[in-house]
């Protein structure tokens, strides 16, 4: 069905009152001439520029992936600017914070997800570029830079979204690095070459793949909706120059409208749409329902949730989701996270004088390494992951890749009782397995049935098929309700099964009902329904349509905190 016009102004209203309202800190205007900064999208680009100027603002930049433009505008002109012909909405230029949580300790997270058997058959990632939208990867360090054979220059370009600057070749040495930390972590966790000869395993999931930094937030670890804009258009206008096959966002923002509205959803929209894997991080705000944070909130996207393996990686029984984790649905009622995979107490690399290391010297490991969690750790395992498929298989698109990954993932069901330790919510199709992901054979798509052009275009949105029942206060799948052990209900607690009496399934053994069964049911929750002509049932006035949109435009359901986003910091020895 497709979205009136007038209701896509109507959000837009609701988003143009809510960063008068909040984004300046709830204060009344001081003055008719105030300026307020907003993302402004039209139905073309030269339409959004023109609205711009015609209601006195300033065009900034502009980002053709979306159509839209930052603008800077007199705050008295918004509403006439809401009203102009080809205008579909504004945003505001709003702030994004990684996703990392310092505190846990070391865990092999490449034996939590069976790497090695994928080493074995030479796949290391090789000829595969994986982007890394962060604050910066440090081009000092060996291990990421040079590859496995000590020879070749892996870490291809570094673009300075802040200050848009690309230094490419040996220029690389001369970026600004990482003075953050966080993206230097991240990447390490995908890239790092280093070998361990005791347990022969690499440190990163993909050592020998190539590596892009896309820098979009600063020296705190904090950027605006701008500064990520212009790194994703850096990343489409740049795949092909670089092989760009995967793009890493380990970041998240609260969400303030439905995932169309939004810019940073939309641009990870055309990244996916161009080819590219797309994994982010599902957040940090769990393990209460609806914490899905942006871009993991964008139903196309591979999101990733986060598990520990307890310290004891190769036994899975005592592996939990920490509470940290976020959980869906999303406010549009899709099943997030897609995927769990390892995100605590996770050692990478680090410079001792970044913000970071200085910030928590505690969890410094001299000379180079730094422990910390957060689903930014559990995302940059999957984009390990997802390049050795793309090694393996080049051929393989966005959607099977998602696909892939998540019919290979293992729910966790207790043996003994048949429960599942968790909701689909919490732990989507269950953690992530290398080497199934890999060498299967399985044919399908993921988004099946979804239409992205359209989407992206604004004449056409979707709703997931999550459903509240306000008598059971359960969250359940509309019209695939036969899952034994719980796995599709939940009522939104949060239970650890640390102890090791539960382990994951693997294989079919413990799953409920056939492998055929199983994939039903992953496309029954994984894709979109053309839904927004209401029907659902609402739960604290945030699920689903019309009700739930509605209250955005009578401002009933904002958010509490809309003018600052990021992770929350665990500074525990776990």
């Amino acid at each position: 069905m497709k979205i009136k016009t007038h209701f896509q102004r109507a959000v837009a209203v609701f988003l143009v009152i809510m960063t008068l309202t909040f984004s300046l800190s709830g204060s009344t205007l001081r003055a008719a001439t105030s300026r307020v900064e907003m993302i402004v999208r039209g139905t073309s680009l030269e339409y959004a520029i023109a609205a711009v100027e015609q209601n006195g603002g300033r065009v900034a930049e502009t980002y053709a992936i979306i159509n839209a433009v930052l603008a800077d505008l007199p705050a008295t002109s918004t509403a006439a600017l809401l009203k102009t012909d080809g205008v579909l909405g504004a945003f505001p230029n709003h702030k994004v914070e990684s996703a990392g949580n310092p505190g846990w300790g070391e865990v092999e997270f490449a034996e939590s997800v069976g790497a090695a058997e994928v080493w074995a058959e030479g796949d290391l990632g090789q000829d595969v570029t994986v982007a890394f939208l962060d604050t910066g990867i440090e081009p000092r360090f060996a291990s990421l830079n040079h590859g496995t054979n000590g020879n070749q220059q892996r870490i291809l370009a570094y673009y300075d979204a802040i200050a848009d600057r690309t230094y490419v070749g040996k220029k690389v040495m001369q970026s600004p690095g990482d003075p953050n930390g966080h993206g230097t972590h991240v990447a390490g966790i995908v890239g790092n070459n280093t070998y361990k000869h005791k347990t022969e395993t690499y440190f990163g999931l993909a050592p020998a793949a190539n590596l892009v930094a896309v820098r979009a937030l600063n020296e705190q670890g904090s950027g605006t909706y701008a500064d990520v804009l212009r790194g994703i258009q850096w990343v489409i206008d740049n795949k092909d120059t670089y092989n760009i096959r995967v793009l890493n966002i380990s970041m998240y923002a609260q969400p303030l409208s439905p995932y169309w509205a939004d810019p940073f959803c939309l641009a990870t929209m055309a990244a996916w749409n161009a080819g590219i894997v797309v994994v982010a991080s599902a957040g940090n705000g769990g393990p209460t329902p609806m914490s899905i944070g942006v871009p993991g909130n964008t139903p196309y996207v591979i999101t990733v949730g986060a598990f520990t393996d307890n310290y004891t990686p190769s036994n899975f029984g005592d592996d939990y989701i920490p509470e940290f984790s976020a959980a869906g649905p999303t406010v549009d009622a899709f099943v997030k996270p897609d995927v769990i995979a390892p995100g605590a107490h996770i050692v990478s690399l680090m410079r001792h004088d970044a913000y970071l290391a200085q910030q928590y010297p505690e969890n410094r490991i001299p000379p180079f390494y730094f422990k910390t969690a957060g689903t930014s750790m559990s995302a940059a395992v999957v984009s390990g992951i997802a390049a050795l498929m793309l090694s393996d298989n080049p051929t393989l698109t966005p959607d099977q890749v998602k696909y892939r990954l998540a019919l290979t993932a293992r729910p966790q069901f207790s043996e003994f009782t048949g429960e599942a330790a968790y909701s689909i919510w919490q732990q989507g199709a269950g953690r992530v397995w290398a080497p199934d992901a890999v060498t299967t054979t399985i044919q399908g798509v993921a988004n099946a049935g979804m239409d992205l052009t359209a989407d992206l275009a604004g004449t056409l949105h979707y709703q997931g098929l999550t459903v509240y029942d306000p008598e059971t206060e359960q969250f359940h799948i509309l019209g695939y309700e036969t899952w034994a052990g719980g796995y599709e209900t939940w009522a939104g607690g949060y239970e650890t099964w640390a102890g090791g009496y539960e382990t994951w399934a693997g294989g079919t053994t413990n799953w409920s009902g056939s492998f055929n069964d199983w994939v039903a049911a992953y496309q029954s929750w994984s894709d979109g329904w053309n839904a927004w002509a209401g029907g659902y049932e609402t739960w604290a006035g945030a699920i689903g349509d019309p009700t739930w949109a509605a209250a955005f435009v009578n401002l009933q359901n904002v958010p509490g905190n809309t003018t600052t986003v990021g992770f929350s910091w665990i500074n525990s020895a776990d």
